[in-house]
């Protein structure tokens, strides 16, 4: 139920074929995660619930500013987690990225990108895929699991994502970067 907009989401990214397309990529990324780990940071987690997501806004703006990038961060979620299972759906696209993001990073280091140096964001994704497996056996532990609120929520955060590459969050490619 979430594959078209996924598949509608990678093919928006594209590969890193230069520095301005990752330039762009960078300034999607920080609209899509400021955006929601703003929403995370106001969820009140079930307390038998020992995983939580990795926030990834600060080290996106580290990457930011190595790249001479001035986030503004002005894209709102709609994406409410009314209960665990819309929760659960939510997080597994942005938990799922991690999978993701190890393809990404190879992309990022042949363009001179670095853990240290403008793909923060990147190692701090693929540091611990530990944090993939943890999510999936809570997912497994839930009960009353509703599939479709899930599915909904989780086509929610794609067309969150989707927006913000439509409405901005890829600057055109003869985008200028403005300075700190």
């Amino acid at each position: 139920p979430t594959r078209a907009n996924h598949e509608k989401l990678d093919a928006a990214i594209g590969a890193f074929e230069s520095i301005t397309a990752y330039r762009r990529y960078v300034a999607f990324l920080g609209r899509f995660r400021f955006a929601m780990d703003r929403v995370l940071h106001d969820v009140v987690w079930p307390g038998d619930w020992f995983w939580r997501p990795t926030a990834v806004s600060d080290s996106i703006a580290q990457d930011a500013k190595d790249l001479g990038l001035r986030l503004t961060p002005t894209e709102t979620s709609d994406v409410l987690f009314d209960d665990q299972s819309g929760l659960l759906g939510a997080v597994y696209v942005l938990e799922g990225s991690t999978l993701g993001a190890r393809v990404l990073r190879s992309q990022a280091a042949a363009l001179g990108m670095t853990d240290g140096f403008g793909a923060r964001h990147l190692a701090v994704m693929t540091r611990d895929m530990s944090c993939w497996q943890s999510f999936l056996r809570q997912l497994d532990d839930v009960e009353d699991f509703d599939i479709e609120c899930a599915a909904q929520a989780a086509n929610a955060v794609f067309d969150l994502a989707l927006r913000c590459v439509e409405t901005g969050g890829l600057p055109s490619p003869d985008f200028k970067a403005s300075a700190d």
